[in-house]
């Protein structure tokens, strides 16, 4: 693995994979949710879209034609704290699909009319959300941990916010937060030397100009917001306040979340699910920024059953508190731990997206061989002060449930 920064402060990192057919390249900007204003909402989340949208040299339809024909897939998504547009092709067509992946980033056309559908369509995403009571409960949690901060907006902004949206304000935005410093390119796969010389051309003329908007680490809160519609379950979701990305105690808190919630075989899951039959889908997850973290617990349950899921919940918290995880646990924890980073990232795709958003967010990356060392070398009583750590303290708490009678 390499890195290099060109003049204008754009930097590119390279991981070939010996015997890899497939060439994954990847363009990391940081524009999110964090960089946005309560003007703006979901600016960045459109300007995704938008970039698909044609340029001068090919419409929407040519841009999708050419990825098909060439077998490969072309995507993005929108984070928090940055967007990624990325190409995997066989390694034949990455200078190829490099070439149209560019002429999409800085070559977009935005028309008008093009932008009036794209609301409507974004419009329908955000719908789809709030008729998913799963993702709705997951909004709300969002709201009750970080109140007024920008955090607490949805990706996709609201229907307010990304129809008042102009052509004018995507043009600022993009000359804003598509700069220089603000760009990672990351490939992984079959490297060749022709497609890394076309990365440095492709990327030497962006203009080098800091962001102007100010990323200040937010407060987080332990309020709890209800919200009742047309459903079935009900869905709850606990947020707790945890790491950031930069703490060293990063794979314990993976080892603490597998164990907790986000495997078959963890606790939550055995006494909720197996032993109690309560519901069906019930998990945990982690997630981290470079200036503080959360740890969530989502459960989907019958009404009738919900105080009974949170009298298990409340159990079990408390005991992770008060006697942590066993010897067992943590042992076969790390061996789960090893497994999922090796074969989660065996592909060109997952080595491009991990070195990418590591390299922009963090500004280091650190090799897989090292994250399975740090692994190995996890001590038990190490794991347990992160969960007293994490979980004694009051979660933010929200709950999607059927409207009332």
């Amino acid at each position: 693995m390499e890195w290099m920064t060109l003049e204008n402060g754009v930097r590119i990192i390279i991981e070939p994979i010996e015997g890899s057919l497939s060439t994954s390249t990847g363009v990391f900007i940081k524009a999110g949710t964090r960089t946005e204003t309560f003007e703006n909402i979901g600016i960045s989340h459109l300007i995704e879209h938008m970039l698909f949208k044609g340029t001068a040299s090919k419409s929407a339809k040519e841009i999708a034609s050419f990825f098909d024909e060439l077998g490969g897939s072309v995507n993005a998504f929108t984070s928090k704290d940055h967007t990624c547009f990325y190409v995997k092709t066989l390694d034949e067509h990455a200078v190829m699909a490099l070439d149209v992946l560019t002429d999409m980033l800085f070559e977009s056309v935005l028309d008008a009319q093009e932008l009036e559908k794209e609301k409507r369509v974004v419009v329908e995403e955000i719908k789809m959300y709030e008729d998913t009571p799963e993702d709705l409960v997951h909004e709300l949690l969002a709201i009750a941990a970080y109140r007024d901060d920008i955090l607490a907006q949805p990706i996709l902004g609201t229907e307010e916010s990304v129809n008042r949206l102009t052509r004018d304000q995507l043009v600022e935005y993009l000359q804003e937060q598509y700069t220089a410093e603000q760009i990672v390119v990351s490939i992984a796969g079959h490297v060749s030397e022709e497609l890394i010389e076309a990365v440095k051309r492709r990327f030497a003329h962006i203009p080098s100009r800091e962001s102007s908007k100010e990323i200040n680490q937010p407060e987080l809160f332990h309020d709890t917001l209800t919200k009742h519609k047309e459903t079935e379950q009900a869905h709850l979701c606990w947020n707790y306040e945890a790491i950031p990305a930069t703490d060293d105690r990063l794979p314990h808190l993976a080892l603490m979340n597998n164990a907790i919630g986000a495997t078959m075989s963890s606790r939550l899951f055995q006494s909720i699910r197996e032993e109690e039959g309560l519901a069906y889908s019930i998990y945990s997850y982690y997630t981290t920024f470079s200036d503080h973290g959360t740890f969530t617990i989502y459960v989907g349950t019958s009404p009738d059953t919900l105080e009974q899921v949170e009298v298990i919940l409340e159990r079990e918290m408390k005991r992770l508190v008060a006697d942590g995880l066993t010897a067992e646990e943590v042992d076969k924890g790390k061996r789960q731990l090893k497994g999922s980073i090796a074969l989660g990232n065996e592909s060109s795709s997952a080595r491009m997206n991990r070195n990418g958003r590591n390299l922009l967010l963090l500004d280091e990356v650190e090799p897989i061989e090292q994250v399975i060392a740090k692994v190995e070398r996890i001590e038990r009583d190490e794991v347990n002060t992160l969960i007293r750590e994490v979980l004694s303290h009051r979660p933010a708490k929200s709950y999607v449930l059927p409207n009332e009678a």
